[in-house]
């Protein structure tokens, strides 16, 4: 039996908007800890975060998708929840940025394609973040018919035996056979081959009654994920280079072509990010877990607003501390993220979530 409702992962939903939030901060801001950038090299919080998006996100939404199946609940109505919950603020804010940025960019972001333009034509600037967003869009579109009509079984199937094994494929040959400069960006910023993360995700969903049933194996297999994610990460090799281990990248020395370095990341933040999304779900059944800290009422508060946190903070930003990287400019950008998201949760997201949730209804009432 599968809980309706995971607090833990409001709580890993809010350190990943936290993790993003916190490496969009210029470090050349008068003060800004040394230990700290020490910490962001090491880390790599931006990507981590994003990474912890995506794995929440195809796990939420398949057990939401699997759920309203087993409910004889059509397809239709989870998308226009889906629109409900997406669209109106990310449209918001392209209003607002529509007399400050091209229209080209703007462009590109309304038709969700933003993350094919940063590959091919990078350029940054306070929209830039709007690429992973792209990413989980073309998941939503494509993932929710394939789960509501494909035989039982079947989807998982797909993904385990197709989209993953593509994917990883996929970035294989691209760090080796395109041009390199290119090849750093696609495999970050490229669907098919992010599809990996929404895919464990989504895996996990498929196998949460299994996993649940069995806390033990699940718990040495989030284990083995994390210790796997470690041995791959460059950073942590490059520590260990005074005891003459070697970092998998150096001027001197190579384990690995620097090519393959997009690859071995998306690799290891997927394995990383999907060993604690599974800690994450066997914790709401384990009380010693360290991971049910994040049920704490503040995380699971900023959890709650993730999505306008995300949104909105890059704007704010730029619009207040790249002009004048000072320290108060940075913590006010920070506070004023935190009340635009706030305001944007309760005047908009929520009432409209309410009105969502009519839609669950009504079809519930007509499948019975």
């Amino acid at each position: 039996m599968r809980p309706s409702h995971l607090p833990v992962l409001d709580g890993l939903r809010a350190v990943a908007v936290l993790l993003v939030m916190w490496v969009h901060v210029p470090q050349v801001v008068p003060g800004y800890p040394e230990w700290l950038k020490f910490a962001s090299w090491l880390i790599g919080p931006g990507g981590l975060g994003v990474e912890i998006f995506f794995v929440l996100s195809g796990f939420l939404i398949t057990r939401i998708l699997m759920a309203e199946r087993e409910q004889g609940l059509p397809v239709r109505w989870f998308l226009l929840r889906r629109l409900l919950r997406i669209f109106p603020i990310y449209y918001l804010l392209l209003l607002v940025m529509l007399p400050q940025r091209p229209a080209a960019e703007i462009g590109w972001c309304a038709l969700y394609l933003y993350n094919v333009k940063s590959i091919f034509w990078p350029q940054g600037g306070p929209l830039e973040h709007t690429w992973s967003l792209c990413i989980e869009e073309h998941f939503y579109l494509l993932w929710p018919l394939v789960v509501a009509f494909a035989k039982p079984g079947r989807a998982g199937r797909v993904l385990a035996f197709g989209v993953m094994p593509l994917a990883i494929v996929g970035a294989l040959l691209v760090c080796l056979f395109v041009d390199a400069d290119i090849g750093e960006r696609a495999v970050p910023h490229g669907s098919p081959f992010r599809f990996l993360s929404l895919g464990a995700g989504s895996l996990l969903a498929f196998r949460e009654t299994w996993l649940r049933a069995r806390p033990r194996q699940a718990t040495q297999l989030a284990l083995g994920l994390l210790a796997a994610a470690i041995v791959l990460h460059p950073h942590v090799w490059f520590l260990l280079g005074p005891l003459e281990v070697g970092p998998i990248w150096s001027d001197t020395k190579e384990w690995l072509p620097r090519s393959l370095a997009p690859f071995v990341v998306l690799v290891h933040s997927g394995a990383l990010c999907t060993g604690l999304v599974l800690l994450g779900v066997l914790a709401e059944q384990q009380r010693r877990s360290p991971l049910r800290v994040l049920t704490a009422r503040p995380l699971r508060a900023i959890g709650r607003i993730s999505y306008a946190l995300y949104l909105y903070h890059l704007p704010i930003y730029f619009a207040l501390v790249v002009p004048e990287p000072t320290a108060a400019r940075a913590w006010l950008s920070i506070l004023l993220s935190f009340i635009a998201a706030t305001v944007s949760y309760f005047a908009v997201e929520r009432p409209l979530q309410r009105f969502g949730a009519r839609f669950r209804g009504a079809a519930r009432a007509q499948a019975r």
